[in-house]
């Protein structure tokens, strides 16, 4: 039991020795981060803490920090932060110490105390400080130039120092030929272009550990380049023009234009515009003294460059001087022509009667001779020509054109170079002048000359004086002479005599006297048909008078033996002389006579001449002039269009024409129908008709057409063509016929519009007793009952019909109507005195004294039937 005792004491004892040592070893401070030495960058920021670990904490002081020289620090002052601080959290027994930029002079111990029940108790931290990976100097975007070395700069700084190492494009660079790793940067020898892109920089401290990459860019720049283009520009003046600078660089490069000769920034200088970012110069209005030298300018960051463009101003051609000159017949003539421009005016001359021009040097065998020269005058370039023409003549008057041309244009001018001749009447008429009866006449003298001459009057070799029969009026370059011929020792040869300067010329008129035509040699029928004749005649000599101006025929029935009841026809020199509408079967007598400005000739060369039966029409006519078997060619693949000549009807009028066609074939060289059964015949039933379309004719077919026309005693003999049609489509070039025009159609509307309106109107008028009837026929019956009230009963028997209910009474019985008049006609009156046959008959009958128009074989002649003659062939 004792011993038991004893081991149980024991074993107390040995339990409260181990709690007091527990307790002891629990009671101390801690520091945190949990590290005895620390290693803090420079510039950083760092928070200690102090914790009190006891059993009660209640009975541990409120910890406090020392600095490395053992100096409490203490806490910051309401409002302040300074370096170094502290901060106390009496709650959870922390104290707190706060630096806020560590320097490597706050590097040391630092220490933390505070008491447990009067035990001291206290923990320390050694804090030592390194400089971090610093970029100093490592910009991100760096600029490199072409050609030049350049070193990437990158400058780091560390404590401990770092080691460098750079990449491109993740890509590891070593020192060689090109680069060479320098301690502040990556040297590139020789920039080139493919350089450009992106460099790393990486830094390491492996003391710390610590590792830094800077990616930096690199552009390489290009100075600029100029592009080639051409050195010389060409602009014309008086236009807006524009020359482009090019050139390559990076950056792009800005553009300064300057003009050499004044060293002008055209940037600045009206009329002109520079656009800096694409080197384009704009002329506003190009002047003759903007050509030079001009100086493009392009600057960026790696360099400057320019080039020199030669400006040449077009300037157009203008003809400063071209005097008209004169100069005398078989002489040497001149015209001198100046023009101005850039590039120097190219001058050559031409007649403006010839559309040719004159070559530089000899033309015309020679006789005509240009000279050209050319120099500088002022700004531009002074240009000449000389046209030089030896042994003028007459044809050498006139107009000559200068015209002066180069690369800007061309301009023109005139010059008249006058001719002087001796007086000449090359233009008048030789003909006599002719006057009867004393009438006034003219003789007139025109002289061309240069310069213009002064005319004289002889007659009978004698100088012409003024009399009460003779007057002169003017003296030259036109002259003439009334002469009234009451003497006939008037009557003569009459001589101009026209004078200049160069010499003399004369002029000689025949005024003689004048005498109706003698009588027609013969006449004699050409052509006859039933009902017309056709005469050819042959006049009198003209030797005693004016040529003849027409011919008239009188003509009567055999059985009449008065020539005064016979008519008259006229026709116009060379025309047919046909008379128609004559009776078949009756025989005329015919005479003729001349007509000159004096009158009427005799009548002669009578002819009578029997009219054939009556009969069918005559054979038509083409129009042109058509042989019969010759081939026409047609303009149209499916019609031809026919055009002929009215034929005689031969005493009964024509009421038809018969058109009939057939396709042929030329077989042997005879056309032969192919095929009767293809044959048309078509009629037209016109008297009239002159012209007549074919159609639905076959492409390419060749046909025979006959023209036939028709009276009541037959048909003539044909009119015969062939003619080929052309290659074409087989249809129409005509549109098919509508049912009804357009106009038709909207008459059609409206009218059918008008009858519903009027039908409505009735049913108004007779179920509504309205409407515009019933207004408009209540207005007629009170107007009609007015009117018969002052009438009386002569019309009492009507009455107004308003309304279509109401019948009308039966009208009386009308009054008998008095005798038709009789119309009698009145004689034709029939003088008796006799005429003289060399007189034109004065014939009374109205019929007889119309004008005429009568087509024959395509030839219209204009006749009168008596009196002078008139129409618009008639030459009195």
């Amino acid at each position: 039991m004792r011993l038991k005792r004893v081991g149980a004491t024991g074993v107390t004892t040995l339990v409260v020795l181990l709690a007091t040592i527990t307790g002891c070893l629990a009671q101390n401070l801690r520091i945190l981060p949990i590290s005895k030495q620390q290693t803090v960058a420079v510039g950083k920021s760092v928070v200690l803490t102090c914790q009190a670990d006891a059993p009660d904490p209640a009975l541990v002081t409120q910890p406090q920090w020392r600095d490395p020289k053992g100096q409490i620090i203490m806490e910051a002052a309401a409002g302040t932060r300074p370096e170094i601080y502290t901060e106390a959290m009496p709650a959870k027994q922390l104290q707190l110490l706060y630096i806020s930029s560590i320097t490597p002079a706050m590097a040391g111990n630092y220490s933390c105390e505070a008491t447990y029940t009067n035990i001291p108790l206290s923990a320390s931290v050694i804090l030592d400080t390194f400089v971090a990976i610093t970029w100093t100097n490592a910009n991100e975007n760096q600029y490199a130039t072409k050609g030049k070395d350049f070193k990437v700069m990158c400058e780091v700084t560390a404590e401990p120092a770092p080691s460098v190492d750079w990449f491109k494009e993740e890509n590891p660079i070593v020192t060689g030929d090109r680069y060479v790793i320098h301690a502040n940067g990556l040297m590139i020898k020789n920039v080139q272009e493919s350089d450009d892109g992106t460099y790393t920089c990486r830094a390491v401290v492996m003391q710390t550990g610590e590792l830094a990459e800077r990616n930096i860019k690199l552009e390489v720049y290009t100075a600029p380049e100029m592009e080639e283009r051409e050195t010389t520009v060409r602009i014309k003046e008086g236009e807006s023009a524009a020359i482009t600078c090019k050139a390559r660089g990076k950056p792009p490069p800005t553009y300064t234009w300057i003009k050499a000769s004044t060293r002008e920034n055209l940037a600045t200088t009206s009329r002109f515009n520079v656009n800096e970012n694409t080197g384009l110069l704009t002329f506003d209005r190009v002047e003759a003294a903007d050509y030079g030298k001009y100086i493009c300018s392009a600057v960026n960051k790696a360099g400057q460059n320019e080039t020199e463009i030669e400006v040449e101003v077009l300037v157009k051609p203008r003809i400063f001087e071209l005097y008209n000159t004169t100069a005398p017949e078989k002489q040497e003539g001149r015209l001198e022509c100046k023009a101005t421009g850039r590039p120097a005016p190219r001058i050559s001359f031409r007649k403006r009667s010839n559309s040719e021009r004159f070559v530089n040097g000899p033309n015309d065998g020679g006789r005509i001779t240009i000279e050209t020269s050319s120099h500088q005058s002022g700004d531009q370039i002074e240009s000449s020509a000389v046209i030089m023409i030896s042994n003028l003549n007459r044809t050498d008057d006139g107009l000559y054109e200068c015209i002066a041309e180069n690369d800007a244009g061309e301009a023109w001018r005139n010059g008249h170079l006058a001719v002087q001749f001796r007086p000449t009447f090359e233009r008048m008429p030789t003909v006599p002048i002719w006057s009867w009866n004393g009438q006034t006449v003219n003789l007139t003298c025109v002289a061309e000359s240069i310069p213009n001459a002064t005319i004289k009057w002889r007659f009978r070799d004698a100088d012409l004086v003024e009399t009460p029969h003779i007057k002169i009026f003017g003296s030259g370059p036109i002259s003439y002479v009334t002469i009234t011929p009451l003497d006939r020792g008037l009557y003569g040869i009459y001589k101009c005599v026209a004078t200049n300067t160069l010499g003399e010329a004369e002029h000689v008129i025949q005024f003689r006297e004048a005498f109706p035509p003698g009588p027609v040699v013969q006449a004699r029928q050409e052509t006859i048909t039933a009902t017309s004749v056709t005469f050819n005649i042959v006049g009198p000599a003209e030797d005693m008078g004016p040529p003849i101006l027409a011919y008239v025929a009188q003509f009567k029935e055999n059985a009449n033996f008065d020539w005064n009841l016979a008519q008259n026809r006229t026709w116009s020199v060379n025309s047919p002389y046909t008379v128609e509408n004559l009776r078949p079967m009756f025989t005329y007598d015919f005479r003729f006579a001349a007509v000159n400005q004096v009158g009427i000739g005799s009548w002669g060369s009578p002819i009578t001449v029997i009219m054939p039966r009556r009969s069918p029409p005559e054979q038509p006519k083409w129009r042109e002039n058509l042989s019969s078997e010759s081939l026409i060619h047609g303009k149209y693949a499916d019609r031809y269009e026919l055009k002929w000549k009215i034929p005689a009807h031969n005493g009964e009028p024509i009421d038809m024409y018969e058109i009939r066609y057939c396709p042929v074939l030329k077989i042997s060289g005879e056309w032969r129908v192919s095929s009767e059964n293809e044959c048309v015949t078509q009629e037209l039933k016109s008297f009239e008709a002159i012209t007549y379309e074919v159609r639905g004719l076959h492409p390419d077919t060749r046909y025979r057409i006959h023209l036939r026309a028709h009276n009541q005693l037959g048909f003539s003999l044909p009119a015969q063509l062939y003619v080929q049609t052309a290659l074409g489509v087989e249809r129409s070039g005509f549109a098919h016929a509508q049912l009804l025009s357009s106009g038709a159609i909207i008459g059609l509307s409206l009218a059918g519009v008008i009858i519903c309106l009027l039908i409505v109107d009735l049913l108004l008028l007779c179920f509504r007793k309205q409407g515009v009837i019933a207004t408009l026929c209540g207005k007629r019956a009170k107007k009609h009952n007015d009117e018969e009230a002052k009438l009386g009963s002569l019309y009492g028997w009507r009455f107004p019909l308003p309304y279509c209910s109401m019948k009308p009474r039966a009208p009386p019985s009308p009054a008998p109507l008095p005798p038709p008049v009789k119309l009698v006609s009145t004689p034709t009156y029939i003088p008796t005195t006799p005429v003289d046959e060399k007189e034109p008959l004065k014939d009374t009958d109205d019929a007889m004294k119309r004008n005429s128009s009568v087509e024959f074989d395509g030839h219209r002649v204009y006749a009168t039937s008596g009196g002078p003659i008139i129409g618009k062939n008639s030459a009195v």
